[in-house]
């Protein structure tokens, strides 16, 4: 079944010259969705166009009245494309009378990320009398400046400050934007202009749904751990011992080097299901271990929500390709008789290929499972954010796969 007053059409671009590339996907995108204008345009590129000639290049062709959403990414990924480096830029448009786009911008997120997600609930508290919203966040993920221990900003208080002036989140999935592992400056966009140190929410109002499905293949290699002591972003002790004393272990590194190394390989993994029960993969949270202080024996994390008193795994990082085939398809399978749309696939940079050292790409395993079900569009970045046992919460080192629809369930 199709969806015929929705249209949807994805490209992406590899030309060096920024403008052109803007205009040439654009006019792509829309010639495959075979609509006469778009609503909503999704972008987003590497940092090494230049982001006002691209967005332009982009607007030349949809129109200054299209909402436009995105910002600088490591990688984009469409049905049939899959690039992380060079000049790599990919766009959806999407033409749906049936739905409202609406995007709102908060800036100076920068070492303030509570007060910033509360602004952002204030401004989104019309979605309380809404019946069926959907959000897409989207923020600059790098600290400005970035220290030592303490590289990216944090979603975790973003959407504390959301919750606290919304009641309860709506089904949303997010991003905090990442460019390469050298921490280049990232930027996020609407049709204004391009933001750094940025939070930015897209709205879609109307009967279209949001579902989401969580990847990451990380299995427990340890017994239950707890935090004993902690502060912010760092773990110092784990079992009244150094954390890093006890991640050794484990890792059984003791040279810088090694551990540089052997970080790539190891999570912090906080089950939300049932403590001793069956180990399930979309039950598990991983906190990513970014850096390490020998003097003191602290790990450091990409969020700092983990608390005194919590409790963890130490998780053994592995990308299992045929895994994701199954579970991108089990949330194909549990739409039972709605019509998917388009999907956007959100997958941590650290998966790919060339950095994790797998033999083929694990988004290679979603563009097969999509197939030419629906117009897809992804992005690696540093952070994504979905639902884990009915809470919306940061993630680390995994794939989030979202799927928007329209229609009724039919029963099971």
């Amino acid at each position: 079944m199709k969806d015929m007053t929705a249209k949807i059409g994805v490209s992406y671009s590899t030309n060096p010259n920024s403008g052109d590339a803007g205009r040439e996907m654009a006019k792509d995108a829309m010639r495959s969705s075979g609509a006469y204008k778009a609503g909503l345009a999704l972008v987003f590129a590497s940092t090494e166009h230049d982001s006002e000639s691209l967005l332009n290049g982009v607007k030349s062709v949809v129109g200054t009245k299209c909402i436009i959403a995105g910002g600088t990414s490591t990688g984009v990924i469409t049905n049939d494309y899959l690039g992380y480096e060079g000049f790599h830029a990919g766009i959806m448009v999407v033409s749906d009378e049936q739905t409202e786009f609406r995007t709102e911008v908060v800036e100076n997120i920068n070492c303030d990320e509570y007060n910033a997600g509360k602004k952002l609930g204030r401004r989104l508290t019309f979605l309380n009398s809404v019946d069926n919203p959907a959000l897409l966040l989207i923020y600059d993920g790098i600290r400005n400046p970035p220290t030592k221990m303490n590289l990216f900003n944090e979603a975790t208080p973003i959407l504390r400050g959301m919750e606290e002036e919304l009641g309860k989140l709506p089904p949303m999935a997010g991003v905090g934007v990442l460019v390469g592992m050298n921490m280049k400056k990232t930027e996020v966009w609407d049709n204004q202009k391009a933001y750094r140190d940025s939070l930015l929410s897209l709205v879609l109002n109307g009967s279209i749904r949001l579902d989401t499905t969580i990847m990451h293949g990380c299995k427990p290699a340890s017994d239950y751990h707890t935090i004993t002591k902690a502060s912010g972003n760092l773990v110092l002790e784990v079992d009244n011992r150094p954390a890093l004393e006890v991640a050794a272990d484990y890792m059984g590194n003791t040279t810088q080097y090694d551990w540089k190394n052997s970080m790539f390989f190891i999570t912090l993994g906080v089950n939300r299901g049932e403590k001793y029960g069956p180990f399930r993969e979309e039950e598990y949270v991983n906190r990513m271990v970014t850096g390490v202080d020998r003097e003191t024996g602290a790990i450091s994390l990409v969020e700092g929500d983990l608390r005194e008193g919590d409790e963890f795994q130490f998780m053994r990082r592995s990308i299992e390709t045929d895994m994701i085939s199954v579970q991108a398809g089990q949330l194909l399978d549990s739409l039972r008789g709605r019509v998917p749309l388009f999907a956007l696939y959100i997958s941590c940079l650290g998966r790919v290929k060339k950095l994790f050292g797998t033999e083929k790409e694990e988004a290679e395993e979603i563009q097969a499972t999509i197939g030419s079900r629906m117009p897809l569009l992804g992005i690696y970045s540093g952070v994504e954010i979905a639902k884990v046992k009915e809470k919306v919460m940061p993630l680390d080192w995994t794939g989030v796969l979202c799927v928007f629809s329209r229609g009724e369930n039919k029963p099971a």
